[in-house]
């Protein structure tokens, strides 16, 4: 089954609006300091530019809402699908008691080899994705992330 941009556009723009509507809920600062809406504001926003993107490319190319063609996955690929969800699912479980810094690396690891990539890019690839998110979320955005066992 294949998903037009247009039917992909549409829900985006519906799940942006919906973030949008939700982040009003959250509590404002004072002194006019942006308040925790305004990154997923920012986001959102940018998902409806998105969207509106996506559905004139749609629109352009004419193409059909759905499109059904049960050859479109292969085993090979429902595998792939299923492993990257069910390391998802180990991170959700075990970040907490493994840390984000360490459990995040070996994650990225584990899944750049199963997808085949050459160990030096999957090393440089998983340092610089890790200690990148880490920057962000932990320096910049003050984010609190797991520190795990370890503690450091």
């Amino acid at each position: 089954m294949r998903v037009s941009n247009t039917a992909i556009g549409l829900l985006l723009i519906i799940f942006a609006c919906a973030v949008l509507v939700h982040v009003q809920s959250f509590p404002k600062l004072d002194n006019d300091y942006p308040g925790p809406a305004l990154f997923p504001s920012v986001l959102a926003v940018l998902f409806i530019f998105c969207g509106i993107g996506l559905i004139i490319q749609g629109i352009r190319k004419r193409e059909k809402v759905l499109k059904f063609d049960l050859g479109t996955v292969t085993l090979t690929g429902w595998i792939n699908i299923a492993f990257i969800l069910g390391t998802v699912v180990c991170y959700i479980l075990l970040a907490e008691y493994l840390g984000f810094l360490i459990f995040s690396f070996v994650i990225l690891m584990i899944l750049m080899k199963w997808l085949k990539v050459k160990i030096l890019s999957s090393l440089v690839m998983s340092i610089t994705v890790t200690l990148a998110i880490y920057l962000l979320f932990a320096k910049v955005l003050l984010v609190p992330l797991p520190w795990g066992l370890w503690g450091w």
